[in-house]
């Protein structure tokens, strides 16, 4: 695993130089070298104490939680999930009964019903499957305090519904994972060496998550020129997706129109996102939006963990 990693990041390196050749009516990404790109603030808040978060692949604010982010870690861990504070002392391990971890590569949240939801995408090198799953589970809430505990709760819930997501010509490799919270779609993002596709799935209603398991075809929305995207969000506004490589940020901004409403991501999709340089990292495979869309929260896989902070530039 970390060896292939590690080839993908040196790819990734030689890619940035023809990234620029694209089909036309592909999607294009700014070819700045890397040593040019806009590095934005960056501070790092915390290293995680937690030496269990060893790969952590997925992040994602708690809404339940206050100043809490859930994460996972990559394939081989059992199926959990990490409820970590900001200090970096782990509140909780939350054990997802009912389902495997084949390769857990992101996480969400949303609102369904009244209640506050996790999505865990099983959704990694999936060549071999025929389909990559989601997997839906109620968000615990937790009681602490200041006080640091000396062992994290170990807590555990059964899964509510899992999705099965199909895709026509079969399942690829795919890493990033998004809520659209308005459209009330999931986002999926492919990683691929010259660019991933981008597909979308429906939120499950509340009568889906009475059954144990969903089917669902996957629809294709747009194709990006961004290699080897490793994890994905959608901000809390729903205006902004974010992408992340190993060493890049690209950063796509809707539309709205006269009355209001938002554009389409595949229109979004094929104008060219604003590509900033990520600090430097291990292994930087997820990302998730501040609560207020100001900032970007990254973590790496490899200890020791660090959370680390870049400041968006402010959009009108």
């Amino acid at each position: 695993m970390k060896s292939i990693s590690a080839l993908f990041q040196i790819l990734t390196c030689l890619l940035q130089a023809f990234s620029c050749s694209t089909s036309p009516g592909e999607p294009s990404v700014e070819c700045t070298p890397l040593d040019q790109l806009t590095a934005l603030p960056a501070k790092q808040i915390v290293l995680l104490a937690d030496k269990e978060i060893n790969e952590s692949s997925g992040l994602v604010l708690s809404q339940n939680n206050e100043s809490c982010f859930w994460t996972h870690n990559d394939s081989g861990d059992s199926p959990r999930l990490f409820l970590v504070h900001r200090d970096g002392r782990t509140i909780a391990r939350f054990r997802v009964t009912g389902v495997k971890a084949i390769d857990w590569e992101d996480i969400a949240t949303a609102t369904i019903g009244d209640s506050q939801k996790i999505i865990v995408g099983d959704i990694g090198n999936a060549q071999a499957r025929k389909f990559v799953s989601l997997h839906i589970v109620s968000e615990p809430r937790f009681a602490f305090d200041d006080a640091k505990p000396t062992v994290p709760i170990e807590s555990s819930a059964m899964v509510e519904t899992s999705i099965n997501v199909y895709f026509k010509g079969g399942a690829s490799n795919y890493e990033g994972i998004a809520v659209d919270r308005t459209a009330g779609l999931i986002l999926i993002v492919e990683k691929a060496l010259l660019g991933g596709r981008v597909f979308t799935v429906p939120l499950p209603t509340l009568s889906d998550l009475s059954k144990e398991k969903t089917e669902v075809v996957a629809t294709e929305i747009g194709q990006t020129s961004i290699p080897f995207a490793c994890a994905s969000d959608i901000s809390h506004d729903d205006k902004s997706l974010v992408v992340t490589t190993y060493t890049q940020g690209y950063l796509y901004s809707r539309q709205t129109s006269v009355d209001g409403s938002f554009e389409k991501w595949s229109e979004t999709l094929k104008r060219e996102p604003m590509v900033f340089k990520l600090p430097k990292l291990r292994q930087p495979e997820a990302v998730c939006f501040s609560k207020d869309n100001q900032s970007i929260f990254l973590t790496s896989e490899q200890l020791p963990t660090p959370i680390v902070e870049v400041k968006l530039p402010t959009t009108k």
